[in-house]
């Protein structure tokens, strides 16, 4: 089964199977909309936010598909939406098998690596393909308030935390990320989000934090964020780059304004990194 009719005939079976999914384990705390249907696997989220995320697994797997030196990345078969509400995602099903948590790592880096490696298309500002906003854990609740219109506005935006931070903490460094190049980020460094195919590939999963970021928030990942992160980051960079990254002044003004926007009520600055009147 592959025309797009077949696929379209199975809408109502798969609206119905994650329905079912949704009642039987939303209560759980590591719930996620996504299950196996049949020979694929199907993933959903409402419908507004969604649609970024599977422009990017697309464009991802499509790269994959033609580059024997990539990860796998699950191809999209069909993508569909209803009432403008709850959209899903019908991709290919990738059987992974279990290998202990430091080859995982071992694995993870290569396709950070591989990601490192693609360039963001000429459309992309920040974050996702297609719309949304930057989604990386310095920001509230892990997603940017904005779609900022530059990376300049982005630098505008945390200097501006940075400037009231300075009444507490004199010696913080003003975010220097503006001319950094943009990097095809995984923020979620989860090992979830990793997996290993029966060949022994590594294999990209959920890709809903996957974007193009400035450098040092990529490395602000690596160094700052999971244990997980912190072994993959290994892999990647010798001790001596590892100590000099890691110790870049970005990252830790980074660390002290993602303590302080964790606090904040909302934002009060526009897309382009500039306070709002009156605030």
């Amino acid at each position: 089964m592959s025309s797009s009719e077949d696929f379209v005939a199975l809408e109502p079976a798969i609206i119905s199977a994650c329905a079912k999914h949704e009642q039987e384990n939303g209560h759980k705390r590591d719930y996620r909309r996504c299950l196996p249907f049949g020979s694929y696997f199907v993933k959903f989220d409402a419908d507004w936010s969604f649609l970024p995320e599977v422009t990017t697994l697309k464009y991802l797997a499509d790269l994959a598909k033609n580059d024997a030196s990539a990860p796998r990345v699950p191809q999209v078969h069909h993508f569909f939406n209803r009432n403008e509400r709850m959209a899903y995602v019908v991709m290919e099903f990738i059987q992974l098998v279990e290998v202990p948590t430091a080859d995982l790592a071992v694995k993870a880096a290569q396709a950070v690596f591989w990601m490192r490696g693609v360039p963001a298309p000429s459309d992309v500002v920040l974050g996702p393909l297609s719309s949304g906003p930057a989604r990386h854990v310095v920001f509230k609740n892990r997603v940017a308030p904005l779609d900022f219109v530059s990376v300049e506005a982005l630098e505008r935006y945390f200097n501006k935390v940075v400037e009231k931070l300075r009444m507490r903490f004199r010696n913080i460094a003003d975010v220097s990320i503006a001319n950094e190049q943009l990097v095809l980020t995984q923020s979620d460094m989860d090992p979830s989000n990793f997996g290993v195919d029966a060949a022994g590939r590594s294999v990209i999963l959920d890709p809903g934090e996957i974007g193009w970021l400035p450098e040092s928030l990529a490395l602000y990942t690596l160094f700052r964020t999971t244990e997980f992160a912190s072994d993959v980051a290994a892999c990647l960079y010798t001790p001596e780059d590892a100590a000099r990254l890691g110790a870049h002044p970005n990252l830790a003004s980074m660390a002290v304004v993602r303590v302080m926007l964790a606090q904040a009520a909302g934002p009060t600055f526009n897309n382009n990194g500039q306070e709002r009147s009156g605030k």
